[in-house]
């Protein structure tokens, strides 16, 4: 007796449900794509009951005719490819034909459509099985009702988590959508609640206005490369916002949202000494490249695809970033500025910190019509959306870089921050943190360096290292002296040094040789990228000028001069500010002569 059997299609379908519909945000995710697929311009969401009761997606897509709303329950029947050539290149959110089906067999779903020439159809299916079907009156697009999600399948709701946690992942799904097709209306409602809304008007700012709030809309920046067919399109918020998790990172590959530990590592490093360890950037990273590189079909959910250039990838972000973030003068925050009530609900619910950052009108970028830009891609051309929804600032540079104004010294405050005013307000230093940037840039620049030039010391350092560190100063004897660093053997566990790179201070030695060391037994290998950082922040740091140490004004005078030509004036090596600033207005209204 044979032991072996196939299944039927609705048990198939159920199993599929198991990855393709794990909760109602993941249907709803399908849902959306399929709108989207069908050049829908305005997409409605509307949930009862945190989803499990009801979710009712509506766009004006292109809609289906009755027998593809039939075939639409089938597994694997699907209008987004029809051979080989297709399933390389795709280019539709959907391709694989599952969502429904799967969807269907663990709900009670209906689906209305209306083609732009035909009449309005309906079909019903509870828990996979045809229920009913019928004419429908509704205007051209598609209506899709999902009821009692998960009715037939007890055990999976055991696994759904707090309604309110639900709801949260119904929520940042909508996000996601939102930022992946700005030229999209969409709105997303519960219990005839409004809680998300966007316009379809292909404006960054006001879309991130709408999910993070305004102040965060208010700053962004965005940037553009294009390199060997590739083009990175990047909407940066400032690095005063930031999170304690990274999931605002979002990343688009040709208008799909995925997830990429080194595309949004990239991003991180992108930021990097902009914001504090552990605290992650809010951006939205949009790829466009040759579909015949990636490969989508990986996974039922379609958030994790496979590219031919990920590396080269991540190093363009990271370098778009680092540029951008640098070019432009930073606005120093005003501490006593308050928040806008949007930006403080945002702020209260993801752990944002206080707001650093002061906004004046006449910083903010000006919103300007959409353009477009044709894309090549193997002899075929697309238009795509470039977005560019803003003019460039013009920013005038004088002798003062990198927008810190020019100001006067008043005093100290608690022997560390130097206090300083001009007609704008009253502005605080961080003495060290001022310092420690200063030295860092030197430091990470002299580092990079390919050749390091030396000089010989008259009397040479003694260095008494423990076994397990000789024998690290033995086996990489060669980076050592790539760096600059010349040791002999003298004794049994000790060496002189005598060649050290000749920008070195002989006070800092000991911070860069242990620092070496110390990267080698923590990683058994060393990382150059990551130890020319680290380095240079540890001999920065440790030897920069401390707190409550005693300045006169010609070392004031130097350190602001020094500041100044920093690329990074505003922030420490570790994210730290550097300046802060109390303005002139906010000080008034405080004491209520401006009311």
């Amino acid at each position: 007796m044979a032991r072996i059997i196939k299944l039927d299609e609705r048990l198939s379908n159920m199993i599929a449900a198991g990855e393709v519909v794990s909760r109602p945000a993941s249907a709803l995710k399908e849902l959306i794509e399929n709108a989207i697929d069908a050049e829908a311009t305005s997409i409605e969401i509307h949930i009862k009951d945190y989803g499990l009761g009801e979710i009712k997606v509506i766009d004006n897509g292109v809609g289906m005719d009755k027998d593809d709303i039939h075939l639409a329950f089938f597994r694997h029947a699907t209008s987004k490819i029809k051979n080989e050539y297709d399933l390389a290149h795709i280019k539709s959110l959907g391709f694989r034909g599952e969502a429904i089906p799967s969807i269907a067999s663990v709900s009670k779903l209906t689906i209305k459509s209306k083609t732009n020439d035909g009449s309005g159809y309906q079909v019903t299916y509870h828990g996979g099985k045809l229920y009913s079907d019928g004419s429908s009156a509704l205007n051209e697009g598609t209506e899709v009702i999902v009821n009692d999600l998960f009715y037939n399948v007890p055990a999976r709701l055991k696994y759904i988590k707090s309604p309110q946690t639900e709801l949260a992942y119904i929520q940042e799904v909508v996000d996601e959508a939102m930022l992946s097709n700005p030229e999209v209306r969409f709105i997303l409602t519960h219990e005839d609640k409004v809680l998300k809304q966007s316009f379809g008007d292909k404006s960054y700012p006001n879309l991130f206005a709408q999910i993070h709030g305004k102040e965060i809309g208010r700053t962004l920046e965005k940037a553009t490369i294009n390199e060997n067919d590739i083009r990175i399109d990047a909407f940066l918020a400032s690095p005063t916002y930031n999170k304690a998790k990274k999931n605002d990172i979002t990343i688009l590959v040709n208008g799909r949202t995925i997830k990429n530990y080194l595309l949004i590592n990239a991003v991180v490093e992108g930021y990097h000494t902009y914001i504090m360890v552990n605290r992650y950037p809010i951006a939205v990273i949009r790829i466009t490249i040759d579909p015949s590189l990636i490969d989508v079909n990986v996974h039922p959910q379609k958030r994790e695809i496979k590219l031919s250039n990920e590396y080269v990838l991540a190093s363009m972000i990271r370098k778009l970033i680092y540029q951008t973030l640098t070019k432009k003068p930073r606005i120093i925050e005003d501490v006593l500025k308050p928040m806008d009530s949007a930006t403080e609900n945002y702020k209260q619910l993801s752990g944002f910190e206080d707001a650093l950052l002061t906004i004046k009108e006449e910083q903010l970028p000006k919103l300007g019509p959409t353009d477009y830009v044709e894309y090549k891609s193997n002899g075929n051309q697309e238009i795509i959306n470039d977005i560019n929804n803003f003019e460039e600032q013009k920013v005038e540079f004088n002798e003062v870089k990198r927008g810190i104004p020019d100001f006067d010294y008043v005093g100290t405050y608690a022997g560390t921050y130097l206090l300083f005013q001009n007609k704008e307000g009253l502005f605080l230093v961080d003495q060290h943190a001022a310092a420690e940037r200063i030295r860092y840039e030197i430091y990470y620049k002299k580092l990079g360096e390919p050749s390091q030039t030396r000089k010989q010391l008259l009397v040479p350092h003694l260095y008494d290292f423990r076994a397990n560190e000789k024998n690290m100063i033995d086996s990489n004897q060669t980076l050592f002296q790539k760096l600059g660093l010349l040791f002999e053997p003298f004794g049994q566990n000790s060496y002189h040094l005598r060649e050290i790179p000749i920008w070195l201070d002989e006070k800092d030695l000991d911070y860069m040789i242990y620092g070496m060391i110390e990267e080698l037994d923590r990683y058994q290998t060393i990382d150059l990228s990551r130890l020319r950082d680290q380095l240079a922040k540890d001999i920065s740091c440790k030897g920069a000028i401390k707190a409550n140490k005693a300045l006169n004004s010609d070392e004031i005078y130097h350190l602001m001069s020094e500041l100044r030509n920093c690329e990074n004036p505003y922030f420490c090596p570790h994210g730290r500010p550097i300046i802060i600033s109390f303005s002139l207005y906010e000080i008034e209204k405080k004491f209520k002569r401006i009311v």
